[in-house]
């Protein structure tokens, strides 16, 4: 079995590791993993890893035997049987060759009752998916909805980290949103903030990013560099300023304003994917002077079913959003071009 480690480099290599032998759990193929900033990060050595470390938290693959469960839920072991068989002892088969989506979390059981547990995420505190092979438990994966395709399963992640930032506050219909960051988080996050008939602001200093936005329906969006935010929004909400702001961490240039465009009483959320951290100045006196509540979004772990669920119901239009796809071999290459410029691309894709 192919594992692709890193040693903080900006380069793979491979070590050939025996399958893990588990009736316990299912075999998958992984098919493709989106490297993240995070794995940038990751990769160039500039978070303090244990290396080598296999990367990965945002992957897809599919089931590599068939298996079979019981009435009561369990997982059989491997087994050659006919599908007669299998309808006389009322098995449900997982059947090879599923397309699935690899959920990376892993959440400790709280020590109180009504407290969520510690999260972990494979590709960060433990390896991931850069491997050819993953073996998980049942309740890890989720076979893909029908009528959803492989460029759009893998945003599942992003898309349950979108979810847990509009969640992170109390929503109404009408309300203005301001989304500081047209990067794909950004952008579901604003189709996702129409979907809840909230009226979503995306601002950024980049052009492409902000028609990408247009295009999905976003009917304002802000360019830094050509308009004052702050005068910008003042203008779309009747001088109101937004009950809402939230910044995606990974956009540059426009940290500044997030406080700036959220009226006395509104919330602000800072959304950093994992561990890919920015810093940014802002006015902290904002805070206190505009009584503003201010919450932080990390990972999606609580919202994962949820993103399946309106993947769906095909409620996001993603298409057009993976804008690069390598072949492992040329895995290294990207990684480069992504640690020069985390905008190189909108979304890119390794195929295993």
């Amino acid at each position: 079995m192919k594992v692709f480690k890193t040693n903080g480099n900006l380069s793979l290599f491979v070590d050939n590791v025996d399958k893990e032998e588990t009736r316990e759990k299912v075999q998958i193929k992984v098919t493709h993993v989106m490297p993240t900033e995070t794995d940038v990060n990751i990769c160039s050595g500039t978070v303090k890893m244990n290396y080598p470390f296999v990367f990965g938290h945002m992957a897809i693959g599919v089931v590599s035997d068939n298996r079979y469960y019981t009435k009561e839920g369990e997982l059989l072991p491997e087994l050659k049987i006919s599908d007669d068989e299998v309808a006389r002892r009322g098995l449900t088969v997982l059947q090879r060759g599923t397309k699935v989506v690899l959920n990376p979390y892993v959440v400790d059981s709280a020590e109180v009752s009504d407290s969520r547990g510690r999260v972990k995420m494979k590709g960060e505190d433990t390896d991931g998916f850069m491997q050819d092979f993953v073996f998980m438990d049942t309740d890890k994966f989720v076979p893909f909805p029908a009528g959803v395709e492989d460029k759009e399963a893998i945003f599942a992640d992003k898309i349950a980290i979108a979810l847990a930032a509009l969640n992170s506050f109390p929503q109404e219909k009408g309300e203005y949103v301001a989304i500081v960051g047209a990067g794909a988080i950004g952008n579901i996050i604003a189709q996702l903030a129409l979907y809840f008939q909230m009226i979503p602001i995306v601002i950024d200093d980049n052009a492409s990013r902000l028609a990408k936005a247009a295009e999905k329906g976003i009917y304002y969006t802000v360019n830094a560099t050509k308009e004052v935010p702050v005068e910008k929004v003042k203008e779309i909400t009747g001088g109101r300023m937004c009950e809402h702001t939230i910044l995606e961490a990974t956009a540059t240039g426009t940290g500044s304003n997030i406080f700036s465009l959220t009226k006395v009483g509104g919330d602000c959320t800072v959304v950093c994917e994992h561990n890919a951290i920015k810093r940014f100045d802002a006015d902290v006196s904002l805070i206190s002077r505009r009584n503003l509540t201010v919450k932080g979004v990390s990972g999606g772990a609580f919202e994962y079913n949820s993103a399946i669920n309106l993947l769906a119901q095909g409620v996001l239009d993603l298409d057009g959003f993976i804008e690069k796809t390598v072949e492992v071999e040329e895995a290294d290459r990207l990684l480069y071009d992504l640690k020069q410029n985390s905008k190189a691309y909108y979304a890119s894709v390794i195929k295993l």
